[in-house]
């Protein structure tokens, strides 16, 4: 488990918007990675499965932006750049593979290892205060959940 570290000074403060605005670009991009999941698998569960994570994902970042709102700092949810690729190679291995859903899962994956290296490391930081280490807790929950989940689907493919 991670040890989330607490910090209370102001170059902290100014580091942890940061941190924050980085959470919540890695959560809309998962939002919309899973919606566009979800319309690329033909697998009825898998799609519910997807709506379902979209859904949370984006409740998340609603969260991480009203934190970002009010601590002064106008929350930026345009998403990166990086997602877009990633969103497109998911694209191209869906075609690739005939619309196999196995490969929709592997980038899943590949996609929740990398939110949770994210979510990680701003906890390891330093660069959180108290207010907002429960919820940095909480997601890493949830995406370390999601990769085992993944990486039984996987294995079983």
């Amino acid at each position: 488990m991670t040890a989330i570290v607490v910090d209370m000074n102001p170059t902290t403060i100014l580091q942890e918007a940061d941190a924050l605005q980085e959470i919540l670009t890695r959560y809309v991009d998962s939002r919309d990675g899973y919606k566009q999941a979800a319309e690329t698998v033909t697998d009825e569960g898998l799609t519910r499965t997807f709506h379902h994570i979209a859904e949370r994902r984006d409740r998340i970042a609603g969260r991480v932006a009203e934190l970002l709102h009010a601590d002064g700092r106008q929350p930026d949810t345009s998403g990166s750049a990086e997602a877009g690729v990633h969103r497109w190679w998911i694209r191209m291995r869906d075609k690739l593979s005939d619309h196999d859903s196995s490969t929709v899962v592997e980038e899943c994956l590949r996609g929740e290892k990398e939110l949770s290296r994210t979510l990680h490391s701003v906890a390891e930081s330093g660069n959180l205060t108290a207010d907002h280490a429960p919820l940095i807790a909480d997601a890493i929950s949830e995406v370390d959940l999601a990769i085992r989940a993944f990486e039984l689907m996987v294995d079983d493919a």
